[in-house]
């Protein structure tokens, strides 16, 4: 297996680097480990990192590797000189396997703060930090060569050896195949022939039509007309054209595998080597093509690193397990031995039992003889000349200790002996002649009871060494396990994900299947209106200071149709008003507040005359649509990636039945409408009654979005009142600015005699009303006395009784001094225009209208009356003003066509929307799960999703709350993960397979979740949070029990 970079190897890939790395900026510099160092250029928009390890390889990558938490002190200089540069130039030193990066500065790369970082990757390699002369200022190792001076600090890098490759001649060639040894084979003597390297040699013998093992002394013709020389001449021209296109554009590169035994496919193939080009020794072997030969090296080592990792997590895990089961073993050979000898001391007092009168003997002749004064030696030389004479007690005495007063007797088991099935076990035990040491001062029915009292002592010692040696290895066995998990290399290799292009905003899926998104920051909001909003979506904002720029992206709809927001469910809107409300001031002042929504054609980036919209800041033109305001209850859960069809096939039934109901829901709103029109159409005292009867069944029934009645909510706040509000306040903007240009136009002419008849004759129809004339008045009192003469006009009108309901007499007082002006048709064109809910449509209210009554009426009156409102500005950051600013322009008007309305604004593709298909927030068992992606949406809306925790507004940051959040999210893992083990007994096979589907699902969350980056977390939390979730104490108190124990193993090894 190759190990490490070729010549050939560094001369494509610095072609790579300098197409595309120079020019970028250097932001990040890394070590994995002591000799691997990661470099992070960036660029707007885009990013690439360069793995560099000391003498073996560099390329780009596209897997997230562990860095060291504290940098090396060479880390540290190479950040301090190089960060935040350009890179300005790679090239490599001749053929050699050194690569020279260039950071140069504006004045040139010969000016003083120009640095070079040289990388060496033959033998131990090196990494050199030098000044613009090549001055070493830092280097990765410190290099003592024979008959030469250190390789260190303050040295200069000398360039001047550096070797490049040279077209093969004839005469050089036959001269180094001569020097060949006699058992050398021509792969081998080409390996070191120039520049090219082993693989391309091999190549080159192969082109040649050669053989490689081929013997170089004996079986080469070395003439001057050898057809092998002039093939291999040749075939070294290729070779050379081959190094000369590695160095002058990026080629694809090439993996190939080992051959696998008896010609079976195996699921895991074995690495064999890669390289920039598909040389004649690996074409007819299993191989893969990459992009680039970066692409390549990069899958190739990350692979190898990979399994190396996992590799030493085995070993330890394997020590381990051997660790716990010698213990383990121990602990069994301990309760073992206690439990043989307690039956032992009891197949010794039976046998003494059985044999009592030969035990009775056996002790009074050896007591008679101690008695009489035998010497023990004496007495045990007797014992044996009567064992040889054949005296059967003799016999049966095995040993003399009288220094204890004990003997030691075979005894056996008598021919009667009653045995039972367990008797018969003790038997084949215990078989044959046993050893029992008998007491000579005691008789044998005394010692027999001696044993017997041995073995219920035995038996009680045998109880509590079980139970201390029980809770002796458990002990034992945590701590293995402690020492394990505070040791266990957790160091991975996992392939970096690409994000998804709504995941630089703030963004989440609503509980109906919509992507909604938000944004950071002004700039963020910009980019969104700009370029993702588009036709059919709905703009979400909130009348309060720092509320977000919220856009729902509607889902597409047919070409005969007009896309329009009023298609998007009520509760996608109001999770969207959730997002806009909890991301504001509100969240931290704890205030709710509602927010509103409007189509995307009432958003403009059009400024209103003689006025600046600043970055992150619209013009709303039109009607409000108010959202009811809701608790400020947010949440973070996890959404999983699935990796294939069939994974994402078994989510299709879920999708269908939400389009369903979503269709469902649209042609219900499409009956509502029809019935509504009918209802109109049949006379206004029917529309009334209508009206009347749905009010008495209105309810409200605050449980979730999907079950909320928006209708009722919007009586129950007020939100008509409030629209109105806002809607008469457009109205005396443009009556005051309708006065004043009437006033300005006005004292610039002259009045003519006719009208000051016309005046004279007005002035006496109206009694005790006058109306001076205009040009006689000042612009203050003009306004004043024409604001008077419409209240005037207004209170003379006959106002329709309305049913009056119980409990609402004063509001409807308040409401009658209001409205004064108002009818019960201008009335119903208004509503129509606020979008509430059961109302008509605007034009159907329009044809059933009757005309209105011959009275004067102004210009902007009737604008007033086609439900036509001023614009207000939506500013970054500040609260909506409750003024219009002046500005004439119509709101019919469609999206203005500015500067910005180009391709990129109409917004992405919607087949782009496609992509939440293939997320799910509830994985199946079975399915093929590839990242996990953090999400922060509001708590309605991860209603379906298996991980989340809930956020309320509190104190914590958003990096103590992702921690405290994933942790909380593990747990629940390891929880389903213990279920899915504990009913796993007692199950039929299929249930048994669905088990253990469930635990692999949960496995594979946990390590999925494991994997996403804390940085992602955090720019997806929400701030000054408080995270909540069932069991929440329980938790902290298993984490902080977990940290303790990793503090103590770490204090322990040390």
């Amino acid at each position: 297996m190759k190990q490490r970079f070729t010549a050939l190897d560094v001369r494509a890939v610095v072609t790579a680097y300098q197409q595309r790395l120079v020019g970028l900026r250097l932001q990040g510099i890394y070590d994995v480990n002591p000799k691997t160092f990661l470099f992070k250029f960036t660029k707007p928009d885009s990013k690439h990192l360069v793995l560099i390890e000391s003498g073996i390889r560099t390329h780009t990558t596209e897997y997230v590797r562990d860095k060291s938490i504290t940098p090396s002190s060479f880390c540290m200089k190479l950040r301090k000189h190089l960060k935040t540069r350009r890179l300005t130039r790679v090239r490599q030193l001749g053929m050699d396997r050194v690569i020279d990066f260039e950071f140069a500065v504006a004045a040139g790369p010969e000016a003083e703060g120009t640095y070079h970082v040289v990388c060496e990757f033959y033998a131990s390699g090196n990494v050199i930090l030098t000044d613009h002369q090549y001055n070493i200022v830092a280097l990765l190792r410190v290099v003592h060569i024979e008959d030469a001076k250190a390789f260190a600090v303050g040295m200069r890098y000398e360039l001047q050896g550096a070797r490049d490759v040279e077209r093969v001649e004839r005469a050089p060639l036959v001269e180094h195949l001569r020097r060949a040894a006699p058992k050398d084979s021509l792969k081998r003597v080409l390996a070191t022939f120039g520049m090219y390297g082993p693989a391309l040699s091999e190549h080159v013998v192969l082109r040649a039509g050669l053989s490689p093992s081929l013997k170089v002394a004996t079986a080469l013709d070395l003439g001057p007309e050898s057809p092998q020389i002039a093939a291999l001449l040749a075939a070294y021209a290729e070779a050379y054209d081959i190094v000369e296109q590695l160095g002058q554009g990026t080629h694809p590169g090439y993996i190939s595998y080992l051959p696998q035994r008896d010609g079976e496919p195996s699921d895991d193939p074995v690495f064999d080597d890669f390289g920039p080009w598909l040389f004649d020794q690996y074409a007819s072997r299993p191989h893969k093509q990459f992009a680039t030969f970066s692409d390549a090296a990069d899958v190739f080592f990350s692979n190898i690193e990979a399994q190396r990792l996992r590799s030493k997590a085995h070993q330890q895990e394997a020590t381990a397990e051997r660790k716990l089961e010698a213990i383990k073993q121990e602990h069994r050979g301990r309760v073992e031995s206690l439990e043989l000898a307690h039956r032992r001391t009891e197949e010794q007092a039976r046998r003494i039992e059985a044999n009592l009168e030969f035990v009775d003997q056996a002790i009074a002749i050896i007591r008679q003889a101690v008695a009489a004064g035998m010497d023990w030696r004496e007495l045990d030389e007797l014992v044996r000349d009567q064992r040889e004479q054949g005296n059967p007690v003799a016999e049966r005495i095995v040993k003399l200790s009288l220094q204890i007063n004990q003997i030691t007797l075979e005894l056996d088991d008598p021919a009667d002996w009653d045995s039972s099935d367990d008797d018969e076990d003790e038997e084949a035990e215990f078989a044959g002649p046993l050893p029992v040491d008998v007491d000579i001062f005691q008789t044998a029915f005394a010692n027999a009871q001696r044993y017997y009292n041995s073995r219920r002592q035995a038996g009680i010692k045998h109880a509590k060494t079980l139970a201390v040696s029980t809770q002796a290895l458990q002990s034992a066995e945590q701590k293995i396990r402690a020492d394990l998990k505070a040791t266990k290399i957790t160091a991975t290799v996992s392939q970096m994900r690409k994000p998804f292009w709504f995941e630089k905003f703030a963004w989440f899926v609503t509980s109906d299947g919509y992507l909604v998104l938000a944004g950071h920051d002004m700039q963020q909001n910009e980019l969104l209106v700009k370029r993702h909003l588009r036709a059919g979506d709905a703009y979400v904002h909130a009348d309060i200071h720092g509320a977000a720029s919220v856009i729902v992206k509607n889902k597409p709809v047919a070409a005969a149709d007009k896309p329009s927001a009023e298609s998007i469910p009520p509760s996608t809107l109001f999770q969207a008003g959730i997002m806009s409300v909890c991301q504001s001031r509100a969240w931290d002042a704890k205030v709710l507040t509602p927010a509103w929504w409007v189509e995307a054609a009432q958003v403009s980036k059009t400024a209103p005359t003689g006025e600046f919209l600043s970055t992150g800041s619209f013009m709303i033109r039109g009607k409000k649509h108010f959202l009811p305001p809701t608790q400020l209850v947010y949440g973070f859960g996890f959404v999983f990636r699935l990796a294939d069809d069939e994974s994402i096939a078994r989510h299709a039934a879920a999708r269908q039945q939400r389009l369903a109901i979503m269709e469902e829901n649209q042609r219900s709103a499409a009956r509502t409408h029809a019935e509504a029109a009918a209802t109109s159409a049949a006379g206004p005292d029917t529309a009334d009654a209508a009206a009347d009867s749905d009010a008495d069944h209105e309810s409200i029934s605050v449980v979730g979005a999907e079950t909320m009645d928006f209708a009722a909510a919007r009586k129950k706040y007020n939100l008509e009142e409030i629209e109105e509000a806002h809607e008469d306040a457009f109205k005396d903007e443009e009556d005051r600015q309708a006065a004043n240009a009437a006033t300005m136009a006005d004292s610039k002419r002259r009045v003519s005699a006719k009208e000051r008849r016309d005046q004279r004759k007005l002035k006496l129809e109206g009694g005790a009303t006058t109306t001076p004339a205009p040009g006689k008045l000042s612009k203050q009192e003009q306004r004043r006395l024409d604001e008077e003469a419409k209240y005037e006009r207004a209170a003379e009108k006959p106002q329709k009784q309305q049913p009056q309901k119980r409990g609402k007499r004063g509001k409807m007082k308040k409401m009658k001094e209001k409205y004064a002006e108002q009818d019960e048709e201008d009335r119903e064109l208004r509503m129509a225009l606020l979008g509430a809910a059961g109302k008509k449509d605007v034009k159907e209210v329009a044809t059933v209208k009757a005309p209105r009554a011959e009275e004067p009426k102004t210009a902007q009156e009737a604008k007033t009356a086609q439900g036509e409102q001023l614009p207000t500005i939506v500013e970054e950051g500040k609260d909506t003003p409750p003024e219009p600013e002046p500005v004439a322009a119509a709101a019919a008007k469609p999206k203005d066509n500015d500067d910005d309305d180009d391709d990129e604004a109409l917004g992405l593709p919607i087949e782009q929307l496609d992509v939440l298909d293939t997320l799910t927030a509830s994985p199946l068992p079975g399915d093929n799960l590839s990242f996990a992606i953090p999400v922060c949406a509001p708590y309605p809306s991860l209603s379906s999703h298996k991980y989340r925790v809930k956020l309320v507004p509190g104190t914590m940051k958003k990096g103590k709350a992702s921690k405290m959040a994933l942790t909380v999210m593990l747990a629940a893992a390891d929880e389903h993960s213990k279920r899915s083990r504990a009913s796993f007994k007692g199950c039929d096979s299929e249930a048994a397979e669905q088990r253990e589907l469930k635990g692999i699902l949960a496995a594979r969350e946990k390590s999925l979740m494991k994997l996403v980056p804390e940085t992602e977390m955090i720019s997806q939390m929400l701030g000054k949070c408080k995270v909540t979730a069932p069991n929440m104490e329980s938790i902290k108190q298993k984490s902080k029990a977990a940290a303790k124990s990793k503090a103590k193993s770490k204090k322990g090894d040390n």
